[in-house]
């Protein structure tokens, strides 16, 4: 609603705006389940100023999931070290194009959400541990 102004709790006036930043946990961005179907694993590199990488020694490791939960919204969560040490994008790769997915159980994941002019809402996430879990057929 363009020109429409309110009181804040300030007594100013003003438009209400959401925060601009706001943490959650993985369950609360995925319906509930505290695992997602894992989809990827990458190396992440340091980068400087100018765009361009600046070693060839990785960082940390970023797994992509889909939140079944949330219509396979896709999630990317770094971590500073590779914590499926056991498990190749190749093999991700693999088991997704056999409808085979693997579970990834990441009990930490810190998910932040943010908005921007436009964007709508975006996800980012962080994490120190990740399991493979295998789920139970009834």
């Amino acid at each position: 609603m363009a020109g429409w102004l309110s009181y804040r709790l300030d007594g100013e006036k003003g438009a209400y705006s959401m925060p601009y930043k706001l943490s959650v946990d993985l369950p609360a961005v995925n319906a509930g389940y505290d695992y997602a179907v894992l989809t990827g694993k990458s190396s992440i590199f340091s980068y400087g100023s100018d765009g361009r990488r600046t070693s060839d020694e990785a960082i940390g490791v970023k797994l992509t999931v889909a939140l079944q939960g949330a219509r396979l919204a896709p999630l990317t969560v770094k971590f500073n070290h590779d914590p499926l040490i056991n498990v190749a994008d190749e093999e991700i790769e693999e088991a997704v194009m056999n409808c085979k997915p693997l579970f990834v159980q990441i009990p930490d994941c810190a998910v932040s959400l943010f908005s921007s002019n436009g964007s709508g809402i975006g996800m980012t996430a962080t994490a120190q541990t990740a399991q493979l879990v295998t789920l139970n057929s009834k």
